[in-house]
């Protein structure tokens, strides 16, 4: 399957799935396909077919809520605009969906790449970019650097703020990939140890 395939859904069966546990999320596992994303970003292209979609969109086609449960929801939004709480925040509110699953929707809403941090093999000049002290302290971890900009697996890219402080490190643009925090603690502490590699597998 082609990158493309992979990160637009709309080339996937969008039939309901059972559980959330079996959603294929269009996910990142080698660098030559975050150098496909980083093209795609550069170029002004959407990463995902959804991008741009609304949140119950995106989550009603992947198949994480059904047609009657957006519904239901977006009326008790326009409803009682419950504290002014977007959908996707109101989903997670009522426990259909839990914060994780709102990212990586934000994220394909955005057009944010998602990296499975654990799975990717990076070189070890890019980990150097920043001190290790750093990303622990920041909960971050370089990927790659494409276009001269750097990708940073982040567990909260949509508000992500250190984008400032990372570019005065590595004198290099910022841009930021999804990874869940716990992927992002267990390669901080198990897989980056500090020994040099042509390749670092993650």
């Amino acid at each position: 399957m082609s990158y493309s395939d992979k990160i637009n859904p709309a080339h996937q069966d969008p039939s309901p799935l059972a559980e959330v546990k079996q959603i294929s999320w269009p996910v990142i596992r080698t660098q030559k396909e975050l150098s496909s994303a980083a093209d795609l970003i550069r170029n002004g292209t959407r990463v995902y077919s959804l991008q741009g979609k609304k949140i119950g969109e995106i989550l009603n086609f992947l198949g994480i809520i059904d047609d009657k449960t957006l519904l239901a929801v977006e009326h008790h939004h326009q409803t009682k605009k419950i504290n002014g709480k977007p959908i996707g925040q109101l989903l997670v509110h009522m426990e259909i969906i839990d914060a994780e699953i709102l990212t990586r929707a934000l994220c394909i809403q955005s057009g944010v790449p998602m990296v499975e941090l654990l799975f990717i093999h990076i070189p070890y000049d890019i980990l150097e970019c920043i001190p290790k002290m750093n990303a622990l302290e920041k909960k971050v971890v370089p990927v790659g650097v494409y276009n001269k900009n750097l990708y940073l697996a982040v567990a909260d890219p949509i508000n992500f703020s250190e984008q400032q402080h990372f570019a005065f490190i590595t004198k290099l643009n910022i841009k930021t990939v999804f990874s869940p925090l716990q992927d992002i603690e267990n390669f901080l502490k198990t897989k980056w140890t500090g020994a040099s590699t042509d390749i670092w597998t993650g």
